[in-house]
């Protein structure tokens, strides 16, 4: 079953596909609780929400005209992802990048919520945009190891991580040559709701004079910190 928090169309605000007319499908429930996360209200167990199926789910994307399929969160890989893929549909996942997509899952999290599910079809994912967006100091988490050297061992995508200030830029060069991780795959962003928050050109030249891209938050830059943008 499938706990969705919200579905709504807009553009893809962040990573290598910024801009893009999307579909965003927002999963309930997340292992983690970064201190800076701005959508909190996908923690934990909301019993208004109603469980869907593989079949619903599904039905709901194809109804949509957008082109791409954002599957985020929460946390989406908490989900059996390779059993809702629409034909035509161009998936792009958003991820913390602990858990791994082609293990069996059977976790419990703080809320007492149970989540299980198969290995996920390598086959199938591996055709989706992976944004595996680690978090570090800033968000009070610790990486998972084994689930990093998986996904830098993958070609499926890129790692989007979030500072909120330029002297940040050094852990994640620490982090790219423990896992080698080719700078053209990091992408960086600025931590913050606001449209102020976005506007550091100061902190942008620092990250493009050291090799990476920059990550653009342009639903906050468009509509500020309101829900389903």
């Amino acid at each position: 079953m499938y706990y969705i928090s919200e579905i709504f169309q807009s553009i893809q605000g962040e990573g290598n596909c910024a801009g893009a007319n999307s579909l965003f499908v927002r999963f309930q429930h997340c292992n983690l609780s970064c201190s800076w996360c701005d959508t909190k209200f996908t923690w934990h167990k909301n019993d208004k929400l109603q469980a869907f199926t593989a079949d619903e789910v599904k039905a709901m994307i194809a109804q949509s005209t957008a082109p791409n399929v954002i599957l985020t969160g929460g946390e989406p890989t908490l989900y059996a992802l390779d059993k809702i893929v629409v034909e035509g549909k161009k998936y792009h996942i958003e991820t913390n990048g602990t858990i791994i997509p082609t293990n069996p899952v059977d976790i419990t999290l703080k809320d007492g919520s149970r989540f299980a599910r198969e290995a996920m079809d390598e086959a199938v994912i591996e055709k989706f945009n992976w944004v595996v967006s680690p978090k570090m100091n800033n968000a009070g988490q610790e990486l998972n190891d084994k689930a990093m050297r998986f996904f830098a061992g993958k070609r499926w995508g890129i790692f989007k991580f979030i500072i909120q200030n330029k002297n940040e830029i050094a852990e994640i060069t620490t982090v790219s040559k423990k896992y080698t991780i080719d700078k053209s795959r990091i992408y960086i962003g600025l931590e913050g709701c606001t449209s102020q928050s976005q506007l550091q050109p100061d902190v942008v030249d620092e990250i493009v004079q050291q090799g990476y891209n920059f990550s653009p938050r342009l639903h906050v830059l468009l509509w500020g910190n309101k829900r389903e943008r």
